[in-house]
């Protein structure tokens, strides 16, 4: 906009034209004349036949772009899971040492009582005689009718008749 002097009156149309006539010297300045053109028919050539090259350029290029991203996700999501497991596992290695060091203060305090100790063939006699006073029981069911077997190995009297 041309400066305005309050002494002097501007016009209208001087106002309304002053920004044509700044673009217009821009675009004077801008402007160059080209003296020559080279055509190449080879460049045309290349221009006008790559059409559906660069398009399949252009595909490739964004398939490969979405592979890599499917990539570093999959890898994110693995170090996350990994990051997971870790946190879970030191949390349940430091619940069992708890446990621990809470089951060996009550092992301390259970030092004062007395301990039975049970010898590997006293261990054997007892499994024996339970085994002996309990009856092999089976169930055998069929179509038509259900059968129990109850097996006793506790009868010494045969062996005993004389």
């Amino acid at each position: 906009m041309p400066k305005v002097n309050n002494n002097k009156k501007v016009k209208n149309t001087d106002i309304l034209t002053a920004g044509s006539k700044a673009y217009a010297k821009k675009r004077k300045r801008k402007q160059q004349t080209i003296e020559r053109v080279e055509f190449d028919p080879d460049s045309r050539k290349e221009y006008l036949t790559g059409f559906h090259k660069r398009k399949v350029e252009r595909k490739k290029k964004a398939q490969e772009n979405w592979q890599e991203r499917l990539r570093q996700e999959k890898i994110k999501d693995r170090a996350a899971i990994k990051a997971e497991r870790k946190r879970h596992m030191e949390q349940r290695l430091a619940d069992m040492q708890a446990a621990l060091k809470a089951g060996l203060s009550d092992d301390e305090n259970d030092d004062q009582e007395e301990e039975t100790v049970f010898t590997d063939s006293e261990d054997k006699e007892e499994e024996k005689e339970q085994e002996k006073k309990e009856p092999d029981v089976k169930e055998f069911k069929s179509s038509s009718a259900l059968t129990t077997v109850t097996v006793i190995e506790d009868m010494d009297d045969w062996n005993n008749s004389d």
